[in-house]
């Protein structure tokens, strides 16, 4: 076996032996200047190219391109730009000469022509046999963008987000035609300029022991990556084009291309904007006069002893408006970039500093990336670097709920009692200080008190990057390197302090954490393109390599005498706590194979062939390796002469396509196969003391690879010229061998293992139009609209009847879930009992059912019978399901002379949310324990002493359509002697109107929104509506 570092050596010397078999080759220069056929106007970043070659480049800012080292002889050179028609030109390049080719493009709604990143190299648009969207950065990047997921929003069919909260840097899950596994990841693959992007958190997201364990939802993995350096992103969704990356491939791709330098004078460019944001929506609980009231009645009817009178205060605090506020945005971004004929490059610089909408909470981003390109013998050899440093701040505050902690800022701040202020004289010393209920049981905080006091902060640093190395041995033959890394740090530290309730008892509680992930990345394969008459060949072939790493420590300390050095010092703690001070590390490897041949005829017939092996050493020792295949075609019908008699001059193109091809998933814990051992408690042994040691997962050699199967049927059209344009896909994803916990039978190490068990289906209907309504010198719109439907079953689970999920939280709500996976219905289906009203007494009713069951103990068959108050498991039924029954989204972009405007409108329909909020918080019986409620309870008929019920009381209509974004700007022309070519400024709004009849506060942002559970809120930190002014000014 030939080791990667071997494999190395063999190829640069390779190369090395190429170069100097031809370097010699005469060639010359093409340049010209490409245009707006209808406004005359330069046309910027078209991409040029030599047909055949890997020799390009992009179009200035004037529209001028120069392409150097190209092969003397007969050339063919081709323009593209997303938003045109492309064209070629047949030219004839002299040794050491220059020949022009100059260009007028047509403007086309969306050119189904242009260059596409693909797997492991690029495609003409029209070669491409799978399903593949290419969103261009500078046309979404309209506005205010934060992160690089952003960009997709809205912008291509059957790609939904689900948001983990509305906080600075919050995660969001990307999901590409719906979730297929249960228990792995149904994240899609990142791949940045070629590198993998390892998905994980990067910082700790649990910390400590009790109730001191704010655990936070993941980042945003692509929160380092500043939005302005990025140039493209592609989605990969079907498996024809995702096979190439094999087992990554099952939940999609997401390629990323960054800018990146280009011949000419060195251009500058600073981007920048000032936001400010307020909460979109708020609860609406009683206020204090309305809860004095309330007590008074109740004390009057009996319900509340005549004591809580005394105890009522005379303020009328709302604590929602003390916690939240409008907060600032400014973000700064420098970029510059130039070269000459064989050096390019490009470099910018961001700074961003974000507050949230809650106090105390936010986000603070430096980053930095270099990309560069040199070009060698005669341009036979090119090298690239790439490199992404960043640090990002996080300021958490307790917010994201988990049940029982009762120190989370949301949770108090809508039951802290309103008639008591948010701050009080001491009597004994005349300092102001918060003010408290209690201490001790007590478990009603002052929620300001909380985001003021406790400190929990998180940092990440990451460095990504990678060095490219491409050398065409022969005219048609180029070998390749890629050479990656992705490196990211991150630590989190928070501090309960003995002056807050929640660290009182302990006489402090300081936690920190630590995580480090590494991934390092080898690529090398070879390239070989041909095209022999009215054939075209292009075959790759390679081998991969990826080294994943992570080490974790986490350690806590309580009992200090002072708060002055909050987490700084875990040593001056008197205790640090057992079981809390851990470390670790895990390892694992990816190698694959893998090969693509794609071939077309008259440039009509199209076919594409891949095949990926890959092993990882995560799985059984049996069942390391897997085949990930995929064959997909498709056919230029508008093409063939007798369908020109047909289609007429409407149609202007019109392809049919389709595919098919298997992908895997790996995305389990390294060591999931294998018998591993634990510590335990200690032993004594006379005077000797022994930690204990014994097995904690039972072993599975047979564990393997979930595979998905992907059919995939579509059509692309394009009408009256490309003014209108479009594509309907179908698609079928089969997924099996699921990786999932079951139950083993005893004695075993434990009660469950980790395997290959069941069936998934998804199917779904896209469709994309497209459409430049108006196309004048000084006057262009573009408007466009896509929309998918997506339904997805359980097939089966194996011996497991059913698999609960979606843990309902809140007081009363301990063991209490809302969801089950079982065969025949979606994942995300709610599961419960009806409810249908309140009887005479106050109580809540609920069907009662009689049931047959089989001797599995399945429900075969149910009959009403009557109403009940106290539901039992075999009175519980489906009650919806949390996803959508369709997606739409709306985008268009006026501009007129130098005035642009753009707007971007989202709906998703029919999606089911449990709102647990409501569930506990709109019971008039939280008054009993001196909490506040919602106001609607006030109308509500059920009684006072009536506890929350989980029911489809709470199982509401999620559907929404939001206005996203709207952006109005003005490009100003700048005098020479400024030294600036141009100015845009622009105002843009955020989240700005949403229509829906969900009361919670986001329909889209859900606590619960993970694998094998979706669609649960509970008081998530809600979206901000946004209002930005920014520029953009070119030099």
């Amino acid at each position: 076996m030939v080791r990667p570092r071997c494999k190395i050596s063999l190829l640069v010397g390779g190369l090395l032996v190429a170069v100097r078999l031809g370097a010699q080759a005469p060639t010359g220069t093409v340049s010209g200047r490409v245009i707006d056929s209808t406004s005359r106007l330069p046309v910027t970043n078209a991409n040029v190219v030599i047909e055949g070659s890997q020799r390009g480049t992009v179009t200035r800012a004037d529209g001028a391109y120069v392409i150097a080292g190209v092969p003397a002889g007969p050339q063919r050179v081709r323009v593209s730009r997303i938003g045109y028609a492309a064209q070629t030109r047949d030219v004839t390049v002299t040794a050491g000469g220059t020949v022009e080719a100059q260009f007028a493009i047509a403007s086309a709604a969306t050119a189904l022509t242009e260059v596409v990143v693909v797997g492991y190299g690029t495609q003409r648009r029209e070669a491409i046999t799978g399903s593949v969207a290419t969103v261009n950065a500078d046309d979404a990047k309209v506005g205010r963008i934060t992160a690089p997921t952003e960009l997709l929003q809205g912008r291509v069919a059957g790609v939904t987000m689900i948001q983990n909260n509305g906080s600075p840097g919050a995660g969001v899950q990307v999901r590409i035609r719906g979730g297929t596994s249960i228990s792995a990841s149904n994240e899609p693959l990142y791949v940045i300029d070629g590198v993998p992007l390892n998905n994980t958190a990067i910082e700790p997201t649990s910390l400590g022991s009790g109730d001191n364990r704010n655990t936070s939802l993941p980042r945003n993995p692509l929160s380092s990556i500043d939005p302005s350096d990025i140039e493209t992103i592609t989605v990969l969704k079907d498996a024809s084009a995702t096979a190439i990356y094999g087992s990554r491939g099952a939940n999609g791709v997401v390629q990323i291309t960054t800018k990146h330098g280009r011949e000419g004078r060195t251009e500058l460019t600073y981007e920048g904007y000032f936001s400010s944001s307020s909460p979109s929506k708020t609860l609406d609980v009683l206020n204090g006069d309305e809860y004095r009231a309330f007590v008074q009645q109740q004390v009057t009817a009996g319900n509340l002893a005549a004591s809580r009178l005394t105890g009522l205060g005379t303020s009328n605090t709302d604590w929602e408006k003390e916690v939240v506020r409008t907060a600032h945005t400014q973000n700064h971004n420098l970029g510059f970039s130039g070269g000459a004929a064989s050096t390019q490059y490009r470099g910018s610089l961001n700074y961003m500093q974000q507050e949230g909408i809650v106090l105390s909470s936010g986000l603070e981003r430096i980053s930095g990336r270099i990309n560069a390109g040199q070009q060698a013998f005669a341009n036979r050899l090119r090298m690239g670097l790439n490199l992404n440093a960043s640090q990002v701040k996080n300021d958490y505050v307790p917010s994201e709920n988990t049940a029982g902690f009762t120190g989370t800022t949301f949770t108090n701040m809508l039951i802290m009692n309103p008639t008591q202020p948010v701050r009080v004289t001491d009597p004994s010393t005349g300092v102001s200080r918060y003010y408290e209920i209690g201490t001790g049981a007590v478990t009603i905080r002052n929620p300001v008190a909380i985001t003021d006091q406790v400190k929990d902060d998180g940092v990440s640093r990451r460095i990504l990057g990678n060095f490219t190395a491409d050398y065409d041995l022969f005219s048609s033959l180029t070998a390749q390197l890629n050479v990656g890394t992705d490196r990211s740090n991150g630590t989190r530290s928070a501090y309960y302090p003995r002056i807050s309730p929640l660290g009182a008892s302990t006489n402090g509680d300081a936690l920190y954490g630590e995580l480090a992930n590494t991934t390092n990345t080898l690529q090398t394969y070879l390239t070989y393109r041909a095209s022999p008459g009215p054939h075209s060949l292009e075959l790759l072939g390679g081998y991969e390599f990826n080294n994943y790493s992570t080490v974790s420590e986490n350690s806590e300390a309580q009992g200090f005498i002072t708060d002055a050095f909050a987490y700084y010092n875990l040593g001056a703690g008197a205790t640090l706590q057992q079981g809390f001070v851990t470390s670790g590390r895990t390892d694992s490897r990816l190698v694959s194979f893998f090969g693509r041949a794609n071939y077309s005829l008259k440039d009509r017939y199209f076919l594409t062939g891949v095949v990926r092996r890959d092993g990882s050493s995560r799985f059984g020792a049996g069942n390391k390796w897997a085949v990930f295949p995929a064959v997909s075609g498709s056919w230029l019908m508008s093409a063939e002469p007798f369908m020109k008699g047909l289609l007429g001059s409407v149609v202007s193109e019109l392809r049919l396509k389709a595919g098919y091809g298997l992908n895997g998933s790996q995305e389990i814990s390294p060591y999931s196969s294998l018998l591993t051992l634990a510590t335990g408690p200690k032993a004594s042994f006379g005077e000797t003391t022994v930690l204990g040691v014994s097995p904690n997962r039972n072993p599975n050699p047979d564990l393997k690879w979930e595979q998905t199967a992907q059919t995939n049927v579509g059509l692309d059209f394009a009408i009256l010229d490309g003014r209108f344009s479009g594509t309907v896909e179908y698609y079928l994803k089969n997924t099996r061998d699921l990786l999932l916990t079951i139950n083993v039978p005893q004695p075993a190490v434990t009660d469950t293992v980790l395997a290959n068990v069941g069936a998934v289906r998804n199917k779904g209907l896209e469709f994309t139009l497209d459409a430049r309504t108006i196309s004048r010198p000084r006057l262009d719109l573009t408007l466009g609209v896509l929309g998918s439907v997506e339904r997805n079953r359980v097939v089966s689970l194996g011996k497991t009847a059913f698999i609960t999920s979606g843990n309902v939280s809140g007081q009363g709500q301990t063991g209490q879930v809302s969801q089950r996976i079982m065969p025949g219905f979606p994942l995300g289906t709610f599961y419960g009992p009806e409810y249908v009203g309140v009887d005479a007494n106050g109580r809540q009713l609920f069907n009662k059912y009689k049931v047959t069951k089989n001797a599995a103990g399945v429900i075969t068959s149910r009959e009403l019978t009557a109403q009940t108050t106290t539901p039992t498991a075999d009175d519980y039924n489906v009650l919806g399901n949390a996803n959508p029954k369709f997606s739409l989204g709306g985008h268009g972009q006026l501009r007129a002379g130098q005035l642009d405007a753009s707007f971007l409108v989202r709906g998703v329909f029919g999606q089911k949310v449990l709102n647990n909020t409501a569930l506990v918080y709109s019971t008039k019986g939280n008054a009993l324990q001196d909490k506040n409620f919602l106001k609607s309870a006030l109308n509500d008929p059920i009684g006072i002493k009536e506890p929350a019920i989980f029911s489809s009381r709470w199982i509401e209509d999620g559907s929404f359509v939001r206005l996203q974004n709207v952006t109005v700007g003005y490009t100003v022309r700048l005098p020479s002697g400024t030294h600036a070519r141009q100015a845009r400024v622009y105002v843009t709004g955020d989240n700005l109107i949403m229509s829906t009849n969900y009361t919670g506060y986001d329909p889209e942002a859900f606590t619960s929104a993970g694998r094998a559970s979706r669609g649960v809120d509970y008081l998530n930190y809600p979206n901000p509506r946004t209002v930005s002014l920014g520029v953009r000014v070119g030099f």
